[in-house]
């Protein structure tokens, strides 16, 4: 045998034993393939290696990433209806603490009415529990989304910046049950404002508010800007 013959002849048998191994490693995910029920969860389907570390993200998590954003969910209780009701929800802005505008940016009813299933001929009634309130803020704006069991609706705020470093931010009220004819606060959406002796911008500390509380009066009195939102029940007739 030549020396071309012998270097042809090494080569096939590199080639069929490289072959022979590929085989080997093959036919037994080969005989392995079946059809089975894939009962992962969406982000184990979606992210098999768990590339992202999502399984360790928390809903707190989600909510400051949502935050760094400038969006914020606000859920506000609403109390036990004893019979039917008109509630407006309202828009009061406020400079240097006097009222110069008032609105009404939304209107909804107490009771509401739902199906269990697609072929029911009748609804139930219930009473509305809750509120929701989803703010997307941008410098001194913010994009208010108003969302019930049954009703969705929007609407913008706007407010003028006290000086260049004026900033905002929303407080919610703790106590927001209804009341019957009344106005009651649900949040504010609040300027900063300058302390002069320290050269800085402030805001007040308190992250819940309640009515006639010192906190709370503190940042009615020295905020130069803002908007309280509330709502008012009123018996319908």
């Amino acid at each position: 045998m030549d020396i071309t013959s012998y270097t042809q002849t090494k080569t096939r048998m590199k080639k069929t034993i490289l072959l022979l191994i590929f085989l080997i490693g093959i036919i037994p995910f080969l005989k392995s393939q079946e059809f089975k029920p894939d009962t992962r969860s969406e982000s184990e389907k979606e992210d098999p290696w768990k590339m992202n570390g999502f399984e360790k993200v928390t809903l707190y998590d989600l909510s400051q990433a949502l935050e760094i954003l400038g969006v914020k969910v606000h859920k506000f209780d609403l109390g036990k209806f004893d019979g039917e009701y008109h509630i407006q929800l309202l828009s009061d802005i406020y400079h240097e603490g006097k009222l110069i505008k008032s609105d009404t940016i939304a209107q909804f009813e107490s009771i509401y009415h739902y199906y269990e299933s697609a072929d029911q001929k009748a609804p139930y009634l219930d009473y509305l529990k809750e509120l929701k309130l989803i703010t997307k803020d941008s410098v001194n704006k913010s994009r208010i989304q108003i969302k019930t069991f049954v009703m969705s609706t929007h609407a913008e705020i706007e407010l003028d910046k006290a000086n260049k470093h004026s900033y905002f931010k929303w407080r919610r009220y703790e106590n927001t049950e209804w009341k019957l004819e009344k106005k009651v606060p649900l949040m504010i959406y609040a300027s900063s404002w300058r302390d002069e002796k320290y050269q800085v911008e402030r805001f007040c500390s308190i992250a819940i508010l309640n009515e006639n509380e010192h906190y709370t009066n503190e940042l009615l009195e020295f905020s130069p800007n803002y908007v309280m939102i509330s709502y008012r029940a009123t018996k319908k007739k």
